[in-house]
């Protein structure tokens, strides 16, 4: 005699879309922003996403020195 093991059904698991946050916006009048925002436009036409993400970040963080 051969017994049929267990079978649970369970629903799917559905995970929720990860959103990226936005870009970063450079401030107005501040000359480090502006350099970061050109460098990553730049990145971007040569779609470059490293040097994308480090602008992204650097704007993120020289913010908190505005």
């Amino acid at each position: 005699m051969t017994m049929e093991p267990d079978r649970w059904h369970e629903p799917t698991v559905t995970l929720p879309t990860r959103k990226e946050p936005p870009s970063p916006r450079p401030v107005a009048g501040c000359p480090e922003c502006a350099r970061l925002g050109q460098l990553r436009k730049a990145a971007a036409m040569e779609r470059d996403s490293s040097t994308i993400a480090d602008c992204n970040i650097l704007l993120r963080t020289h913010r908190t020195g505005h």
